[in-house]
């Protein structure tokens, strides 16, 4: 960010990164624009940094409690007393000032709403993870593409989440108040634990790996119910609804959580799909004898290009990206 001091509109600003603009907003951005190349340069930082998640802009210069309260003050219509013509309008204005806290947090790749009744959503985008703590105490970070939704703060009864992606959750323990997480497929019950749960709604199975303590599984709406320990996993099958219970051996378990990733005489189909799960790509072999080759290697926080450069190496492979895909092929010989 530029020392000299620009002034901007945030409210216009939050307007036209979100789409909410008008044909006068963007004409009163123009004018902005071309009064001062400082301008031209601090717009161009502001864009860099709604695309990429960057830091905070001009934090100190926002009041973010106030912007934030204005989003509170939307979502409360019957308490505010605003009436909109149409709910589609509503979501409008929301999202408008919604995009303004998060140009001042510097927070472009995850959103918080709360409504009336006290529930938060947090939803996290793709090449993010988030980590945060609820009234008890419990902390839960959310792996890339997932959603978490609880009411703050829980209920006397019981504290009951949902989750649709992988989280790992530390929870804060309490026998007379027990803590619930429903998946859309499974429903998971704790006292006091530390475990991972992968339920992405594109897979096909729910995966439920403890830590350390005792978690109970059972499927939403059936009558099955599994008690799992440490080392163990429970997955449940979403297509013949099947729950079963098995020790968990994955090395990579918690590879997206940590960065460390440790193969020994793994095939190369079983690396694909951790460094598919670690890094949020989507990566193909070329053909499936490659399938077979074993790979064993130590990876402690590297990036993926440095991974594939190893993996490459190794097998004498090259790889390819075509659009969201990373292909990898055997290297041509060069005679």
């Amino acid at each position: 960010m530029s020392k000299e001091r620009v002034n901007i509109d945030w409210d216009l600003a939050a307007r036209v990164l979100s789409g909410e603009a008008d044909e006068i907003d963007r004409g009163l951005l123009d004018q902005w624009l071309n009064a001062k190349d400082a301008n031209r340069r601090e717009w161009e930082q502001i864009c860099n940094s709604w695309d990429n998640g960057g830091e905070a802009i001009m934090a100190s210069e926002i009041d973010t409690s106030a912007a934030w309260n204005r989003v509170k003050r939307f979502t409360l219509e019957d308490h505010a007393g605003h009436q909109y013509k149409s709910s589609n309008h509503r979501i409008g204005i929301i999202s408008t000032i919604a995009a303004s806290v998060i140009i001042l947090l510097g927070v472009a790749w995850f959103v918080l709403l709360q409504n009336e009744d006290s529930s938060s959503s947090l939803i996290v985008s793709n090449s993010t993870r988030e980590e945060m703590v609820l009234s008890d105490g419990s902390s839960i970070t959310l792996n890339s593409g997932s959603t978490f939704s609880c009411k703050q703060p829980f209920s006397k009864e019981q504290r009951t989440v949902e989750l649709n992606g992988e989280g790992y959750f530390e929870v804060e323990g309490n026998k007379e108040w027990p803590f619930v997480i429903n998946t859309g497929e499974v429903s998971i019950r704790v006292t006091g634990t530390r475990f991972n749960v992968r339920a992405y709604p594109n897979i096909d199975v729910t995966e439920v790996s403890v830590i350390e303590g005792i978690v109970e599984v059972s499927p939403l709406g059936g009558s099955d119910l599994v008690r799992l320990a440490k080392g163990q996993t429970a997955l449940f099958d979403k297509n013949d609804e099947q729950l079963i219970v098995k020790q968990s051996t994955d090395p990579n378990l918690l590879a997206w959580l940590t960065q460390k990733i440790r193969f020994d005489d793994e095939s190369l189909s079983n690396v694909v799909e951790t460094l598919e799960r670690v890094y949020d790509v989507n990566i193909q072999l070329g053909n499936n004898e490659l399938a077979n080759e074993q790979l064993t290697a130590r990876f402690s926080e590297n990036s993926l290009d440095f991974v594939l450069e190893v993996v490459c190496t190794t097998f004498n492979l090259e790889a390819q990206r075509e659009g969201e895909t990373i292909l990898l092929n055997r290297a041509p010989d060069n005679k």
